[in-house]
């Protein structure tokens, strides 16, 4: 009997609210979520729902492609905090109709500004005076409504300047959904993950959420791992079991046919070498995705720039998915200026969403849209080889010409190489501890070829995933 009364209590609701329009209509089909389970409003637009509250720092919606993200300049508020200490809650939430139709909308997606405070090492002056005013650039040409994605690590351990990030990300007339990287955890309570996410969630929200936008499901997820036995423990990649929970409850009540983008600071499933096999619960948050439509895995925590779609006769069968990591948007570690450490300039994703056609490219901070490679003339590499790094280059584009002369001579290989441009940049790093994090690494977007004999200038030419051919010339 006892057993049987613990059992009622523990199923009796104890969240509940009610989801209304502007216009005080309610809103049905609505899905509300704890953070570990989730429902829908009913005709009514109420929901309830039981909850362990003292576990669970959230109540939050998936807002429905017909109504606006809600904000708070920058920053989604679709969620409630649940106070501290409460045996029932009540989450009303009031969603706003879009003012104009999402089908066709821009993504902008950066990865990693893991900004320390100012005067540190130049990553908060390298997002507040390069990255935030040409995204500010961007986004003032862009006439379909307009989202940012930031992919992790906005910060780099230092608790106190996630105020900083989101200061400078206000200044964008866009909302951006964050995700958690591991520099954003709390540095010194790694032994036990709940306790490092707290900080973020203070500033940031939630860890795990969704939303809707035209015809695409988006899901934004936690998949870095932060409990450990002792501190000389790293962190792992993949989903805790309440995670996977999460996600499987909330693709319930996602329509099979749907384009899913899921965010993440690690890549879920194509790293540059394999598939993330090892990733806790791979096999099971791999299923449950790959049964929509299409997915696109977004992630950054490389710092460097990988694009690839799944080959049925390669890789495992699959053939609805691509894998895009995007490299930090600030530049390489701990130096913060003009390239990554793989040659990769400085810059983010633009992401072109219409209906279920899917496009991007990637843009360089003070370039323009169609600079997507630097080539180096031999005389820059070993003496023999021009070589381009097309650092946006994935297995869908079309081969690396070699042009002389109007003719074309041949198809550069490729060609694992450092790129000379970073090598000149490192050697003016004189501090010890920045070349310890900064050093060049070969780029795995690099090509070469030999020109013709007493050749002096040729050009180079590739066309995109999408039709778009990009050109560029070298003279010696």
């Amino acid at each position: 009997m006892l057993a049987a009364v613990c059992t009622a209590q523990a199923q009796t609701p104890n969240v509940s609210g009610r989801v209304t329009s502007t216009d005080g209509k309610p809103v049905a089909g609505v899905v509300v979520s704890d953070g570990l389970n989730c429902t829908q409003t009913d005709a009514e637009g109420r929901y309830q729902m039981t909850s362990d509250l003292r576990n669970r720092h959230f109540i939050m919606l998936s807002v429905p492609a017909e109504y606006e993200i809600p904000a708070r300049h920058s920053l989604p508020t679709a969620f409630k905090r649940i106070p501290r200490y409460v045996e029932t809650f009540t989450a009303d939430f009031v969603l706003e109709p879009r003012r104009e139709q999402a089908d066709h909308h821009t993504l902008i997606v950066q990865g990693d500004p893991q900004i320390k405070d100012f005067y540190v090492d130049n990553s908060a002056e390298a997002y507040r005076d390069v990255v935030i005013p040409d995204i500010i650039k961007t986004r003032s040409k862009i006439k379909t409504p307009c989202y940012g994605i930031e992919l992790g690590d906005v910060i780099y351990n230092e608790l106190t300047v996630f105020p900083v990030y989101l200061q400078n990300t206000d200044r964008v007339d866009m909302v951006t959904f964050n995700v958690i990287g591991n520099h954003d955890h709390d540095q010194t309570t790694l032994l036990k993950d709940s306790l490092g996410t707290m900080q973020y969630e203070m500033h940031l929200g939630p860890t795990c959420y969704s939303a809707n936008i035209g015809r695409v499901h988006y899901i934004f997820i936690d998949d870095i791992m932060y409990d450990r036995k002792n501190q000389r423990e790293s962190y792992r990649h993949g989903l805790y079991d309440e995670t996977l929970h999460w996600l499987l409850e909330d693709l319930k009540y996602v329509p099979k046919d749907k384009i899913i983008m899921i965010c993440a600071h690690a890549q879920m499933f194509n790293k540059k070498t394999t598939m993330a096999r090892r990733n806790r619960n791979f096999e099971a948050y791999s299923k449950a995705l790959l049964e929509f439509k299409y997915v696109y895995s977004w992630a950054g925590h490389n710092h460097h720039t990988f694009l690839y779609t799944s080959e049925p006769e390669k890789n495992y069968g699959i053939d609805n998915l691509t894998s895009i990591t995007v490299t930090k948007s600030t530049g390489a570690l701990r130096l913060n200026r003009l390239l990554n450490n793989d040659g990769t300039p400085q810059g983010y994703f633009v992401v072109d969403v219409n209906g279920e056609d899917v496009s991007w490219y990637y843009l360089c901070c003070g370039k323009e849209r169609d600079y997507q490679m630097k080539v180096y003339a031999p005389a820059r590499t070993d003496g023999e080889h021009v070589m381009a790094n097309i650092w946006a280059h994935d297995n869908k584009w079309g081969p690396v010409e070699w042009w002389e002369n109007g003719v074309k001579v041949g198809e550069m290989e490729a060609y694992d190489a450092l790129d000379p441009d970073y090598v000149d940049l490192y050697a003016t790093v004189t501090n010890k501890t920045t070349r310890k994090y900064c050093k060049p690494i070969a780029s795995f977007h690099m090509f070469r070829i030999k020109p013709s004999e007493g050749v002096r200038e040729g050009e180079v030419r590739v066309t995109d995933r999408f039709g778009n051919t990009y050109t560029q010339k070298v003279a010696w």
